[in-house]
């Protein structure tokens, strides 16, 4: 985006389209599970939806990160199913942008620009996990490569018309982009989801699938995984906006539910124990609100995401959490209905501690973010002194270098 008010049109646009062209189906489409997604992706590409974070110069609409996170809320607030397929859409073509060659790019964003197309990202495996453990491999061929293996939980497998499959090559590991027609490629059906309905995962079989060697993105055999991992981890950011979405829509509707609701004579909102839920509520929504933004400006700043990342998704599960655990006791026996949206937005959060890393994972890469001397905010020059050893060395091979005052 150009400039601020450019951003404020096109956001107001967006809200409008969300709130009077989505939500009120978005329950009808999470009851049936179905999404009519061919027949709103015309709308997306003309809305920017499909383009957010496109480089300019290849026609998208270049938002930043602290931009594109505002977005992100939005859709999470009327509908999950949407917010993941458009999520994952965009991570997609992220993708695509940071790990291309010139003409990679200049190839395939240009097909999403004009014509909408989406890349759906291949890594997580049914017998191994999402790091180097993978067992999909690609070996060259002369001037192909040919992969054999397979892959699970890949959102918008149903419909994307490429994949981008992280596999493991005799120098390391490799990210390919493979289309959807490729022979030996089988897609099949995985079941049903708990929540964010009307987005779909397939599970992909890679049979002998031959590549042409342009297809290795970024000409890379080596880096794959490292390239996957960095772009995953400012996902993370992108997951907390989500929270952020769902625990600020269920703040208002128990709000607005805690007047109307009567027991006793009186509205339940002047009863302590619901505004001690509401209180709570609200202070988790205002610590992500702050920690997203934050960590979004870090990343536009830097360039690449570190900590932050990590630590603004530990926040916003843990928040969403309390925020969607509160809102259902605000509401009471209702909530458990369809009646209101709280169970939907209920179910569709808990899928937050699932992407882009479960929790255990960020903690561990948080951690050895603090032993190597990256913190959430900058050190000033007297932490650096105060420590032995510094805050930026760090052997994990040694130690015990310190004497007790009574010894």
């Amino acid at each position: 985006m150009r400039s601020d008010s450019d951003f404020d049109d096109f956001r107001e646009a967006a809200l409008e389209y969300l709130w009077t062209e989505i939500e009120p189906d978005a329950e009808a489409w999470d009851r049936t599970g179905t999404l009519p997604r061919s027949e709103l992706w015309d709308e997306f590409l003309d809305l920017g939806f499909l383009t957010c974070r496109v480089p300019e110069e290849y026609g998208g609409l270049d938002l930043s990160t602290r931009e594109y996170v505002q977005l992100e809320k939005e859709w999470a607030k009327v509908s999950g199913g949407l917010r993941v397929i458009l999520h994952v859409h965009t991570v997609g073509a992220e993708l695509v942008a940071q790990a291309g060659t010139d003409a990679q790019r200049d190839r395939w964003l240009s097909e999403i620009v004009e014509d909408g197309a989406s890349f759906a990202f291949a890594l997580t495996e049914p017998h191994a996990g999402s790091g180097t453990d993978i067992e999909t491999e690609a070996r060259a061929a002369g001037d192909d490569y040919v992969i054999n293996g397979a892959k699970h939980h890949i959102t918008n497998a149903d419909f994307a018309e490429y994949f981008t499959v992280v596999t493991r090559t005799p120098s390391g590991f490799a990210i390919f982009v493979v289309p959807r027609d490729a022979d030996g490629l089988t897609i099949r059906e995985m079941p049903e989801t708990m929540g964010s309905h009307g987005s779909e995962h397939r599970y992909l079989q890679f049979d002998d699938v031959h590549v042409p060697g342009r297809n290795l993105l970024g000409n890379d055999e080596s880096g794959g995984l490292a390239a996957a991992v960095d772009h995953l981890r400012v996902s993370r950011i992108y997951v907390a906006a989500n929270a952020l979405g769902i625990s600020e829509r269920c703040l208002e509707e128990a709000v607005s539910w805690s007047k109307k609701r009567v027991t006793f004579g009186k509205p339940i909102g002047e009863r302590q124990a619901v505004q001690r839920y509401l209180a709570e509520m609200a202070r988790d929504v205002y610590a992500l609100r702050l920690m997203v933004a934050d960590a979004a400006e870090t990343v536009d700043e830097r360039g690449n995401a570190g900590i932050e990342a990590d630590l603004c998704k530990l926040l916003a599960t843990e928040a969403n959490r309390r925020v969607t655990d509160n809102a259902l006791l605000v509401f009471g026996g209702i909530g458990y209905y369809r009646e209101v949206p709280i169970q939907r937005f209920y179910r569709d959060a808990r899928l937050n501690w699932l992407e882009e890393g479960t929790p255990s994972i960020q903690q561990i890469t948080a951690a050895k973010s603090l032993l190597n001397g990256e913190y959430p905010y900058e050190l000033d020059e007297w932490a650096t002194r105060r420590y032995d050893p510094g805050p930026f060395e760090y052997d994990p091979t040694n130690g015990d270098e310190y004497e007790l005052s009574y010894e």
